[in-house]
């Protein structure tokens, strides 16, 4: 439309001229330029349109944002206690509690006779002899027979845990076993707890099969070392 006026304008001012000659071709100029011009305008606005239509808006990269790791917090350990030794007695047994000097037979007396060596026995040599074997007899040897022993204090009254020790045959019905308590020579196989003084070496046989026992025997006396 604005194209138009012009034209129309243009054609109005150009009717005023003295030459209709030159009015008619100066006109036909006039119109041919504005024609140009509108059609460069249209081709203008038409690329300008197509550029507009098939422009892609261009995607911009999204970041993901590097994980972070929390260390999970370190448990530290708690220090463990071992509390003093409990004392427990052997499966079954019932422990007398005063010394004896001598065993309580057993039914079909399997344990004939038992015997110690000696009644009194010292952790160094250059206080006494360091050991102590007890022997005991039986109806059926190939039944067997093990050892338990303990010490028990006789001040304070504190007792260790009963530890066993197999009897080994010695020949005909007969089996025993040696303790050694020379702890300067190295060669003692038994332990104690420390702070231990002249205590009972106190000791129970029964039969490998559990079916016989003797009682409690406390007639042997055990001094240990100072710890």
């Amino acid at each position: 439309m604005l194209s138009v006026t012009v034209l129309i304008f243009i054609s109005c001012s150009l009717s005023y001229e003295v030459n209709p000659t030159s009015n008619k071709t100066q006109t036909a100029l006039v119109i041919q330029q504005t024609s140009v011009s509108l059609q460069q305008t249209q081709n203008s606005q038409k690329a300008s349109s197509l550029f507009t239509s098939i422009s892609v808006p261009i995607e911009q990269p999204t970041y993901t944002p590097y994980p972070t790791f929390t260390s999970p917090p370190m448990e530290v350990a708690q220090p463990t206690y071992t509390p003093y030794p409990t004392y427990t007695s052997p499966p079954t047994q019932t422990v007398q509690s005063t010394a004896t000097t001598a065993p309580t037979e057993t039914p079909d007396v399997y344990f004939q006779s038992i015997t110690v060596d000696r009644q009194v026995f010292y952790c160094i040599s250059s206080d006494g002899p360091t050991t102590l074997t007890i022997t005991v007899q039986l109806s059926n040897v190939d039944r067997g027979a093990g050892l338990y022993w303990r010490l028990s204090d006789k001040s304070t009254g504190n007792v260790t845990d009963w530890e066993y020790v197999k009897m080994e045959r010695i020949g005909g019905n007969a089996r025993a076993f040696t303790f050694n308590a020379d702890v300067w020579a190295g060669t003692n196989n038994f332990y104690y707890p420390p702070l231990m003084g002249e205590s009972w070496f106190e000791f129970q046989i029964i039969s490998n099969d559990g079916e016989y026992r003797t009682d409690v025997i406390s007639e042997v006396t055990f001094f240990p070392c100072a710890q």
